[in-house]
């Protein structure tokens, strides 16, 4: 078995007003992530401060492509 092993992800689709997308977009470029990293990531933290994902714990992120 190899070493470094993926893990799958869920897939996750929603509808978003084009205009709250292109903002979180636009922050997504600033931040140098992708978009759905951005929304990974602001999901993760409010789940976080919530008591609904550990604290100690983040999800493993994918590599990005270069």
């Amino acid at each position: 078995m190899d070493a470094m092993v993926q893990r799958r992800s869920a897939q996750f689709n929603m509808r978003i007003d084009p205009e709250l997308k292109a903002a979180a977009e636009k922050a997504a470029v600033a931040d140098r992530r992708s978009f759905s990293s951005l929304v990974e990531t602001l999901l993760t933290d409010y789940c976080r401060e919530r008591g609904y994902l550990d604290k100690g714990r983040r999800p493993k992120k994918r590599r990005a492509k270069s």
